[in-house]
Parts: structure tokens; sequence; C-alpha cells
């Protein structure tokens, strides 16, 4: 066992040694990309069981199980950088109701069907912090903490004449963080693919293109 360990830390040391910093000061990255799962869709309005409503019909998400985004990050050293992420994601649902109204002036039932609308949207600003502690020829892998702004607007609209439009701007708590781990694999010495699993002031799951530009 004792043999195998020190086999294997030679191996990383001799790694790397020869690994070549894919990353350096001076640098910029790019990193457009999609995040999943959209929270508030995922958990809550997807999971309406409308089995015992059959009035309503045709419900629907608003804003789909994704959210989208970019980060931009500067390089202040070979093993730090400093950026700004920003994110975006719609959530919400929209249903008919069927219902059946009494009219007092001719004294029958009326079927009329309304439509409900929800759209909670939500935008996220936040400067990071990244710590690149693996960096290769073509890999690079990071650690990083995020902080911002939190920016939400709620609009809840129907056609039906006993139901108050509202909107309301502002979160409750306007605050955004994030604690992540990513990695940018690249495929050219300066396009590539990434990928950042993370919690809080976005998706779990973040993925898209990265693109590095040197200024030195």
């Amino acid at each position: 066992m004792k043999k195998i360990l020190l086999f294997m830390g030679a191996v990383a040391l001799s790694y790397t040694s020869i690994a070549q910093t894919q990353v350096t000061q001076g640098d910029i990255i790019i990193d457009p990309y999609i995040g999943t799962p959209n929270w508030a869709n995922s958990l809550l309005y997807n999971q309406v069981n409308l089995e015992d409503t059959e009035n309503v019909t045709d419900y629907k998400l608003n804003g789909g199980l994704l959210s989208y985004g970019g980060r931009v990050e500067y390089m202040i050293s070979d093993d730090f950088g400093i950026g700004v992420d920003v994110n975006y994601e719609v959530s919400g649902f929209n249903y008919n109701n069927a219902v059946s109204e009494y009219d007092s002036l001719t004294n029958t039932l009326t079927n009329a069907t309304y439509n409900y609308d929800y759209k909670a949207k939500k935008l996220r600003a936040m400067l990071r912090l990244n710590y690149h502690f693996i960096q290769t020829d073509r890999i690079d892998v990071y650690s990083s903490f995020a902080g911002g702004y939190k920016y939400v607007n709620r609009i809840g609209e129907s056609n039906d004449p006993n139901y108050e439009n509202d909107e309301l701007d502002g979160a409750l708590i306007p605050v955004a963080f994030r604690l992540a781990a990513g990695a940018r694999v690249y495929f050219t010495n300066n396009i590539g693919a990434h990928i950042e699993l993370g919690a809080f002031g976005g998706a779990l799951l973040q993925f898209g293109i990265s693109a590095k530009f040197p200024t030195r």
C-alpha cells in the first residue's frame, strides 16, 4: 500500500512539474452559459396536480426549465481571477379556468373561460473571485465565490373581472451569492467548453463555451 501511495505521489509531482499553465496573468475569459434546473419551475410550478381540477385546462410553464447567463473574468495573477457574473431566468405558469356564473338579471347560468398568467423574472449581477488550483495545457479547474445584487419582477394578470392584476418589483432579500467549482477544457489555445457546479445565485449546473483573450 505504501509503495502504491508513493508511486501515485511521484506521478502527481512529475505531472505537475511538466504541466503548462492554461491561463495566465492578464488573460480575459468570457463564458456564456445555460443553467439547469430552473428551481422554481422544476420544484414548484412543474409539480402541479390537475387531477382534482377538471375546470383547469392548458396549464403550461412560463420560462421553461433553463436559465441563461454569462461571465467575464480577468486574471490578476496566474492563479487568481476577478470577474462579473450575470444570469437571468423566468419562472411562472399560465392556465385557463372554465366557470359557470349566475346572471342575476336573466336568472341564468353562463359559461366563461378565464386565463391566469404569472411570471417572475429574476436578474442577478455578482462580482466573482476565482482561485485556479489545477491547470494543465488543456484543463483549468477553479473554485469561486460570488456576491452581488438580485432583482425580481413579479406580474400576475387575468381577464377575470374579479381578479386584480398586480405587479411587484424588488426581491424580499435583494442579495445574491454563489459558491461554486468549475472546469474549462480548451480545444484550441483560446476556445473551449466549461462546466460549473454551484449552490445559490443561479442554477445548480451551468455549462457553455469558453473564450480566452490574452492581453500580454
